[in-house]
Parts: structure tokens; sequence; C-alpha cells
């Protein structure tokens, strides 16, 4: 956990926001010789990936998972360090009343048959995935990137998925990716991001996300300011609200773009949000590390996982941790969202759902910003007219792996300025 340091009155680069891209920012001004500070608004580092304790069970801000395929994560973090818990690969669908598992036969060859026999899609569906990941494996993830700039749902009807599988597996299981089932995403980030998932594992540390931003936070010890809200800035000063000044070389804004939009000309994007319910239960409904997801469309969950199966040190001996999200119309209207959920969950598991006891809610309304889908998937300029650096998942594009990208070009580009 990282303390608060004592506000300076100058250093060579301030950077507002102690989110990923923020840190990475300032990991790299480090590692580069700058005299870095960050100043934080909340009481902890983290940003939108930060994780609550509460009664001994550990609760990510929402459903999220680390996909092992984003390389900029290694560049910082030891992966050893995080002591990953990964999730099997393919999903358990809710369809036709029952609970059906759709294996990836790829990463697991033994479960083959059952994943043909499996009633989610077509055989030609299920051949049409394995072209699909063959084209992409074949691909560098930023040719993965290219191509016909449309949305996902456009992509997939070209790819000629048949409209069940594209209801019944697409929309919930890219639904949790991009926290919208409409599949209007561009169809770049799609792509990148498909190839992710075939390429890597998706996990979570022990312990949580939050630890993937305090392990990129912790060589940043003495140089981090928590509480401390910037309301005025310019490029080379910043003021908080206390009427704090601090002086530098430069400033880099790396809040979230809602966030920077109010200190700076620009407007804020559109964005998506999730819910997410957390339930502590005295045996797991699901008995392996595995994605669970209404295939049905009945709601309001979308997609469901026994964390505590995944990763250790999520819950206390001898009880299990269930996430179960939603997004779209369930994210817009969150309260109660735990009591709407159980009727579903009850059909999904029986009554072993009424043990369960709701541990808390997190409702992210600003979870994930929102491309427009005929734009090209590129990135947006690093400074104002002012001249102050901006850095964020906005930047690049809406995942762990663009807003740590975005904090690491920005310090490229400012330490290069300082060398010439």
């Amino acid at each position: 956990m990282i303390s608060s340091a004592p506000l300076p009155s100058r250093c060579d680069v301030i950077v507002i926001g102690a989110g990923l891209a923020g840190l990475a920012c300032a990991r790299y001004l480090q590692a580069g010789g700058a005299a870095v500070h960050v100043l934080e608004a909340a009481d902890a580092v983290g940003g939108r990936v930060r994780t609550d304790e509460i009664d001994g069970f550990r609760m990510d801000r929402g459903f999220q998972v680390l996909l092992t395929a984003y390389d900029e994560v290694w560049r910082l973090v030891d992966r050893e360090e995080l002591r990953l818990g990964v999730f099997d690969p393919g999903s358990l669908i809710w369809t036709d009343g029952a609970l059906h598992l759709l294996a990836d036969p790829f990463r697991s060859p033994a479960a083959l048959s059952g994943a043909l026999r499996a009633p989610v899609g077509t055989l030609g569906d299920k051949l049409k995935v394995a072209k699909l990941r063959a084209e992409l494996m074949a691909m560098g993830d930023e040719r993965a990137m290219d191509g016909p700039q449309h949305d996902t749902l456009a992509e997939l009807r070209r790819r000629g998925f048949g409209q069940d599988f594209i209801d019944t597996f697409f929309r919930p299981f890219l639904g949790g990716v991009f926290l919208d089932r409409s599949l209007s995403v561009p169809t770049s980030l799609f792509r990148y991001l498909f190839r992710c998932f075939a390429v890597g594992d998706a996990a979570i540390p022990a312990g949580g996300m939050g630890r993937l931003s305090e392990a990129i936070a912790r060589p940043l010890a003495g140089c981090v300011t928590l509480a401390s809200r910037v309301v005025d800035l310019d490029a080379t000063s910043v003021t908080t609200v206390g009427g704090e000044r601090v002086e530098a070389d430069h400033v880099v804004v790396a809040t979230d773009a809602a966030d920077a939009s109010e200190l700076s000309s620009e407007l804020s994007p559109a964005w998506a949000g999730t819910v997410n319910a957390w339930f502590a239960a005295p045996r797991p409904p699901v008995e392996k590390p595995l994605l669970v997801l209404d295939g049905a469309g009945d709601g309001p969950v979308n997609h469901l996982a026994v964390v505590s199966e995944v990763a250790d040190g999520l819950a206390p001996e001898g009880w299990s941790l269930i996430a179960a999200a939603g997004v779209g119309a369930a994210a817009a209207d969150p309260d109660g969202f735990a009591d709407r959920a159980r009727p579903q969950l009850r059909s999904w598991f029986g009554g072993q759902v009424d043990v369960w006891r709701h541990l808390h809610t997190h409702h992210v309304p600003r979870a994930l910003p929102q491309r427009d889908a005929g734009r090209p998937l590129e990135a947006r300029p690093l400074r104002d007219a002012r001249g102050v650096y901006f850095a964020g998942d906005d930047r690049e594009f809406a995942a762990i792996q663009g807003a740590l990208r975005s904090g690491r070009r920005v310090a490229e580009a400012i330490l290069a300025g300082s060398r010439t």
C-alpha cells in the first residue's frame, strides 16, 4: 500500500492521477531520470483498478480480469509477483434452460468432442471461430487492429456467424469485455482483444486486481500525494483544491476522460458502465475457474464467476466469493441489482442461491470510454494547445493495455524532448 507523501513546491514533471496510465507514465519518467510527482484525488492509487476489502473478502471495483497477452504489463511488473490465478479456457453458457460448457479445444484438446456437441451454435459457427482464431494468431498485435472500420456486429455477420450463435455466445461474452451487448464497438478492438484471449490467459492476481496497481506504484513510494485534487493548471504548474501550487517543467493529466475534460477544453467521451454484485456462499456453485454467460439474454446478470476458484486471497477460508455483473440497462439502474439477480441465478444454480449473502454492489458508471465504430482506432494527440500532456485509455483504446501504453508514450515524448 502506497502512503501519501508531502506535496513538493517544484519537480520536473507533475502527473495528475494515479490510475494505470498515470502510474505507468510516472514509472517511465522516473526510470528516465526525471524528478516526478503524482497527485491523486482519491485515498489510494489505482483509479478504476482498485480492490476493496469487506469482512475478509476482497472485491474489485467491477468485474475485471487481466489478459496475460498485454505486454505493457510485463514491462512494469514481475509476473511472479502477482501470483496469477487463471480462468479455464471456455465458458459455461446458460441457454435452453441449462448450463452448457463451451470449451476451447485449441487450449484444451481433450475438450474437442464436448465443444462440438455443445448446443451453442452450429458446427459451421465453430469452424468459423477456428478460422477467425487462426487468422488473428497469424498476425501481430498491431496488425490485428488493421482492417475495415465498422462495428463488431457487422463484422460477425460479414464472417457468416449465425444469429443464434451471435446472441448466445458473442453478445454475453463480448458484452462482458466491452460492457456493451449491442456489439457496437469498433471491429478493430474486437479483433485485437479476441487475439489476446487466444494467445494468453484471462487472469486475476492473488488478492484482486488492485494488486496490479499497487505493484506498478511500489517504486514510486515517496512520490505520490493522495487526497489531493487539482482544480487548475497550465503547462508548467498546478493548483490544488487547498490552494497549494506546484511548479514543474511539464504537466501530465492522467485522470479518466471525464475528469480530464474539466481540466481542458475537450469534451468527455461517452461511457459504458457496469454494476457488480458480490455474494458470499458456503460452497461454490461452479467448482472450476470458469466464466458463466447469460446466453438467453434474460438478465439482469450478463456474466458471473466464482472468483475465489480463480485466484487466491479473495475469500476467507471455507467461503466462496461470487461476482455477478450486469451491463447496459442493468448498469443504468443499479439500485436493487442484487435482489433482481437472485431469481435469475436461482434458475441457474437452484435453491443454494437463497443462502448466499450479499456483501456489496459496485456501480461503475464510467467504466470504459467508448469510441465511434466508424473511426480508425488511432492514438489521440499527446498534448493540447497549451502544452499540457494527456494520458489515459481514452487516448489509445479502452483496456489495461491501452492505459499503460498511453502512459509510456507520454513519458517517452517528455524524455525525448528533454534530451533535445
